[in-house]
This record gives C-alpha cells, structure tokens and sequence, in this order.
C-alpha cells in the first residue's frame, strides 16, 4: 500500500502543522483545524522514518567523502604532479605549498560535527521508532508535539531532496 504523502506535504507546503492525532498517529492541522486526507497512522510514520534513516546514512557518507574529494590531494609524493581539488589548484598556482596545520583540524571539526549531528538525529528517529515496536494490529502509539515537529522537519527535507515515493 502507498504512503498517503500527497496530501500531507501540499498541507504542510500550505502553511500547515503536524501534531498528535487523539486517537494516534499526526495529522495536519491548519487555521480552520485539521485537513481532510492527512492522517499519519503509526504504520506510516514507521515507514518515513525507515526511509529516512537510510537518507541520513547518505548524509553521513557524503560529509566524510565529499569534503575529502572537494579539497583535493597534494598529488604523487606532495608534488603538484596528479593534484586534485581545490588543493591542486592552489599549489599549481603557486599560492600555497603545502596544507597549513588549520586545515586538517577544521576539516576533522566539521566532520565531528557532522557525524555528531547525524547521529543525534538518528537517535531520535530510532527513538520514534521504537514507539511503534510491540503494537498489536490497529493500534495506534501515542506521539508528543515534540515527536511531530521533528517528522514534520524529516517529511519537508524529504520532500525537498526528492526521496519520498510517489
């Protein structure tokens, strides 16, 4: 069965909000109150959250290469000979000859960083998912404002970067 996502983004596009279903689950609620067509069941959630913890996987190996591929290598033996990147460019140029101490401690700040913050994000999703663990069939688990605000923020980056299914 298709996630029921059409609706749901086009309300939060629209200026909507999830929250906490009642009865479980979220649903969009707006000016007028809650949009026809947008509850979230827990199966659902489940299920965008599974898609999203393997995006933030390509998050986190696009941080540790990505920032590796765009500064370059010195090329063979530190000569400009087969030099990538920005690095490359610059020793080519003659503007540096050899990477300054601050580089390397930056770039492994940033990656800390990143991961850090990848995996603070994967903790609450798995966190999320977790609530739905152990239901019997039909029920529903029970989220809390801060569990809807955090799908939201997944849903709209999902929907943003084109890994939701149709």
């Amino acid at each position: 069965m298709p996630l029921p996502l059409a609706p749901v983004i086009a309300a939060l596009c629209a200026g909507g909000s999830l929250v906490p279903h009642a009865a479980g689950g979220f649903i969009v609620t707006a000016a007028s109150g809650y949009v026809a067509g947008t509850y979230l069941s827990t199966t659902a959630i489940i299920s965008i959250l599974t898609i999203a913890t393997a995006s933030a996987g390509g998050i986190a190996a696009a941080l540790t290469g990505g920032a590796a591929a765009l500064w370059g290598s010195a090329g063979l033996f530190g000569t400009t000979i087969g030099a990538t990147g920005i690095k490359g460019m610059l020793m080519s140029a003659g503007l540096i000859s050899s990477t300054p101490v601050w580089i390397p401690a930056a770039a492994g700040g940033a990656l800390v960083t990143g991961i850090g913050g990848t995996g603070y994000l994967l903790y609450h999703i798995n966190r999320l998912k977790k609530k739905g663990e152990g239901l019997m069939p039909g029920q529903e688990a029970q989220f809390t404002e801060r569990d809807a605000k955090l799908v939201e923020k997944i849903l709209l980056a999902l929907h943003k970067r084109g890994s939701l299914p149709e």
